[in-house]
């Protein structure tokens, strides 16, 4: 004989509860499955409006969520209110309700630890490239370091090709809990040379050629802007022709003895099994000049796309 439980209503302040903080399982949980994928749809709207069109504006963002959240609880309470099937369906009692979420969450958190993962890179270390505050859209399959929100799923060794010219993504040595975004300039085994501003890879100088100069969009100041080329890849940087080039401050780090520092400048070979990391915004990066080699284990995945 089937429970009486799946023909009693659904409860107002349940209904209401799950759809301020859950829209569509708000709306499963009143057996209407066609408004439940109208406000995920709607949800998907408004994150991909806040990375898109409010990137700069995030209480505005916040705002529309918080009123979807509201108009959603109000419509998921009278729904239950006004309650007249006479049998609920599976996916509108809890256990339905749970292994939905359930799954949905696995999927989420399996493609951000999986596959892609987006990043908010706060410092202006890599303008022009990145812009401070941008979104970053990083691509994780292959190369072996998993995890989402600070928290390791699994470690295999690396199948994708770190080339040099590549922004990654990746912990930073001295403390993994932090992520840093920098430019690939050295891989191992490459001797990689930066005196005075000029970066030589193997005895080879890189290319670089002036373009016109750069206005910062937080401060009304100009920098001196270049291309610089590596290989077939060509990008921008900035260089302060009144920045001294020395690196100060430097800090002791594994392999630290691969590497000779002078007044002009300095000069590493890049130890095996790490990569050699530097800031488009040349006189204004924290990177391998300051803290040493990127341990290939630390690369969390290569940016794929730049939202500015």
């Amino acid at each position: 004989m089937e429970s009486t439980a799946i023909y009693r209503k659904p409860k107002k302040w349940i209904a209401a509860a799950l759809g301020l903080l859950i829209q569509p399982a708000g709306m499963l949980y009143v057996a209407r499955p066609g408004w439940a994928a109208a406000y995920f749809v709607l949800a998907l709207i408004v994150v991909l409006g806040n990375l898109f069109v409010l990137r700069e504006r995030e209480s505005a963002g916040n705002a529309i969520a918080l009123i979807v959240a509201i108009i959603c609880a109000i419509h998921s309470y009278r729904l239950a209110r006004d309650y007249r099937a006479l049998k609920r369906p599976w996916y509108s009692r809890w256990y339905g309700l749970v292994g939905i979420v359930a799954a949905f969450a696995a999927l989420a958190l399996g493609t951000r630890a999986f596959l892609f993962e987006p990043f908010r890179f706060p410092s202006g270390s890599m303008t022009p490239s990145i812009e401070p505050r941008a979104h970053l859209i990083v691509k994780k399959w292959g190369y072996g370091n998993y995890g989402t929100y600070g928290v390791h799923l699994m470690r295999t060794g690396m199948s994708s090709e770190v080339q040099r010219g590549d922004i990654v993504v990746f912990e930073y040595p001295e403390d993994t809990a932090l992520s840093y975004a920098k430019r690939v300039v050295g891989l191992p085994g490459d001797r990689i040379s930066y005196y005075n501003k000029r970066l030589w890879i193997n005895d080879q100088e890189a290319p670089l050629r002036p373009v016109g100069d750069y206005v910062h969009k937080d401060r009304p100041i100009r920098s001196l802007q270049y291309l610089e080329r590596l290989g077939d890849r060509e990008y921008p940087v900035l260089i302060e022709p009144d920045a001294p080039a020395a690196v100060a401050l430097v800090k002791a780090f594994p392999f630290k003895e691969r590497c000779v520092y002078t007044a002009e400048g300095l000069s590493c070979r890049v130890p095996d099994g790490h990569y050699f990391v530097l800031g488009d915004n040349r006189d204004n990066s924290n990177d391998s000049r300051i803290w040493g080699f990127v341990p290939a284990r630390n690369i969390l995945g290569k940016v794929q796309y730049i939202l500015q």
